[in-house]
């Protein structure tokens, strides 16, 4: 079984370390990702000659600040995985992309079928895609996304708490002393 730090910590403790950690990745990434949105659907109409995805109920359709209560979700799903699953199990990079990814797409799916059929508000519609509220192309987009994720939360900025960096050089010798 694997020991880490925070298992010993009061449950207290470890939900304030998460919400707190929560609380600066959504400020940061959730506007990041929403900007990333809006270039893949820029992207995409490049290369397809109409918007990938549009959202009926905003003035402009082809982008909807309301879109940034899902890549809330998106974050807070994402980091959920990371403090829960993937960092206490050691779980790959490329399986936390794979994982991430595949959660990200069906999350997509269902955030917008609640907004259709349940708050009878469509967010976002891609249209003739069989899924509706999600295209099977936007598998690629997630895994950008996840990578990014990834790259911004742990490589780039490290929006993990100390119990994710790696030892410092020395600690072992300095604890065997």
């Amino acid at each position: 079984m694997i020991s880490l730090g925070r298992s010993t910590q009061s449950p207290w403790k470890n939900l304030a370390c998460f919400l707190r950690v929560l609380m600066t990745q959504v400020l940061y990434v959730v506007p990041l990702f929403w900007f990333m949105e809006l270039a893949q659907n820029v992207a995409w109409r490049w290369m397809n000659g109409e918007w990938g995805w549009h959202y009926p109920e905003s003035p402009y359709h082809w982008f909807s600040f309301g879109s940034m209560i899902l890549w809330a979700g998106c974050v807070s799903m994402l980091w959920a995985m990371h403090f829960f699953w993937f960092y206490p199990r050691r779980v790959k990079v490329w399986m936390r992309v794979a994982m991430g990814s595949v959660a990200c797409f069906v999350g997509e799916w269902f955030g917008g079928y609640m907004a259709d059929k349940v708050f009878d508000h469509p967010l976002q519609v891609w249209p003739g895609s069989f899924l509706v509220y999600v295209h099977i192309a936007a598998l690629f987009f997630w895994v950008s996304n996840v990578i990014v994720y990834h790259l911004l939360t742990v490589n780039v900025v490290d929006l993990t708490p100390t119990y994710d960096a790696p030892p410092e050089p020395g600690a072992q010798a300095a604890r065997a002393a």
